[in-house]
């Protein structure tokens, strides 16, 4: 950020921004998790098939995975408080169609906008990146940043307690006032322009938004996306499996070289491979791994568990709680170890926690309650790399480009989530209900932590 807008910065009342931008985060998150402990009970909630519920959650994931980094690049080009806006009303108009009930239609479409709330985390780091500089934005960064953990856990645990005594369409209908308060919130609180920047950034807002890019990169990750999350039911080697992988890496080909030679490019291709950025843009990848492992895992875990009584979805959801807290709790942790230490220090302890947690799960896969115990520590670790990753971002990116940079690291999480959600899904199918498979599983997640903290380390020593 300019000079300028440094010293401008403190006219603008940082701490109810950063509380509005977190609880906007945290809104968006829990309503993506909501459905999560539902899956079981949707076929017949809804008179479908098992592979037809499981779209409501796979459409989510890829239309997440497309609105990102494409209201990231729409947010430096228009403005990031009116981007954060458009995705906050949509979740909660999707959280209405899902509350409707009783058709599948409505909540298929209900979910899909629901996935532009994937974008409101990075968007609201980038919104507080024009207002805020140094110590302000590193803690207001680590804060919205770790909402990830607290409103995945939380959204589970939600649900599967108002499910248990209340229709399932409740949940959408909290959500979606949630969205209206939260929308309320951000419209009244945070500034629409941070003043010193208005003469920074008039070239970005002369850009043109890149239309084919941005064609070409939703087709060529829906494609591939969908051959991740499909391939456990499809079958590896099938055809429409193989046939979607392809035709996405073809495409997404084409988008590279596309953006190599428009002139107002949809990511900055640039900046997002130089050397220092491509080492946290793929630790953010395994970071990702290691965050939705626990997710996945652990409520299997408790409902299948290798020895005792098996938990119902309600218990397995609020043994989430405690990782998701230890998440929240640790992102001061982060920002101060970012003052002490360093940032690539942070972020190399989160992700070497995250593993050490990991490793205890493995070698405990029989022991549920030792498993939930070490979820802290996972939990720990994920919250401080969580917290970490978009101020480095943030520090590596011109800030006339913020938006379309966060917006691609947190598509980069979930790469590393849904590339997870495969390998979890086929450990599990062949080593079902068993202590090896548990431990495969949590290994996966340990070898993951590890290696993003080996990335971490390779980081320059003035981050």
């Amino acid at each position: 950020m300019t000079t300028a807008a440094a010293s401008a910065a403190p006219a603008v009342r940082l701490r109810p921004v950063v509380a509005v931008l977190a609880a906007a985060g945290l809104v968006g998150i829990l309503s993506q998790a909501l459905l999560i402990p539902l899956l079981g009970d949707l076929p017949a909630r809804l008179d479908v098939g098992g592979e037809a519920a499981s779209w409501a959650m796979t459409v989510c994931l890829v239309a997440a995975a497309v609105a990102t980094p494409v209201s990231g690049r729409l947010a430096d080009i228009v403005g990031r408080k009116r981007v954060l806006v458009c995705c906050l009303v949509a979740t909660t108009l999707g959280s209405v169609l899902c509350a409707s009930g009783g058709s599948y239609p409505l909540l298929l479409a209900g979910r899909a906008l629901q996935g532009a709330s994937s974008a409101v985390i990075p968007l609201g780091i980038s919104a507080l990146a024009e207002i805020a500089v140094g110590v302000g934005l590193q803690r207001g960064a680590a804060l919205i940043s770790a909402t990830m953990g607290i409103g995945t856990a939380g959204g589970v645990a939600f649900s599967g307690l108002v499910a248990a005594v209340a229709d399932w369409t409740v949940v959408f209908w909290v959500a979606a006032g949630l969205g209206l308060l939260v929308t309320a919130a951000v419209v009244v609180v945070l500034p629409s322009h941070a003043p010193a920047d208005r003469a920074s950034d008039r070239a970005s807002r002369r850009a043109r938004f890149d239309g084919i890019g941005c064609v070409l990169l939703s087709v060529g990750l829906t494609a591939a996306l969908l051959a991740v999350t499909n391939g456990g039911r499809w079958g590896w080697a099938g055809a429409p499996t193989m046939g979607c992988a392809a035709g996405g890496l073809l495409v997404l080909a084409g988008w590279w070289r596309w953006e190599r030679r428009t002139t107002d490019p949809l990511v900055d291709l640039d900046s997002a491979t130089e050397p220092r950025m491509a080492l946290v843009q793929s630790a953010s990848v395994l970071a990702g791994v290691a965050m939705f492992t626990h997710v996945l895992v652990l409520p299997v875990l408790l409902q299948h568990p290798v020895d005792g009584s098996a938990a119902g979805v309600l218990v397995a959801g609020l043994c989430l709680v405690p990782a998701g807290v230890a998440m929240m709790l640790a992102a001061p942790l982060g920002s101060w170890l970012v003052e002490r230490r360093g940032a690539r220090w942070a972020l190399a302890a989160g992700l070497v926690c995250s593993s050490t947690g990991y490793a205890a799960s493995a070698a405990t896969a029989s022991w549920p309650a030792a498993v939930v115990a070490a979820s802290v520590v996972i939990g720990v670790g994920i919250g401080l790399s969580f917290a970490t990753l978009p101020f480095l971002v943030v520090r590596l990116t011109a800030p006339a480009a913020v938006g379309a940079a966060n917006g691609l690291n947190t598509l980069m999480r979930m790469i590393g989530a849904s590339v997870s959600s495969a390998v979890i899904g086929a450990l599990l199918a062949v080593q079902a209900g068993s202590a090896a498979g548990y431990a495969l599983a949590y290994g996966w997640g340990a070898v993951a932590a590890a290696v993003g903290a080996l990335l971490a380390a390779r980081l320059p020593k003035d981050l």
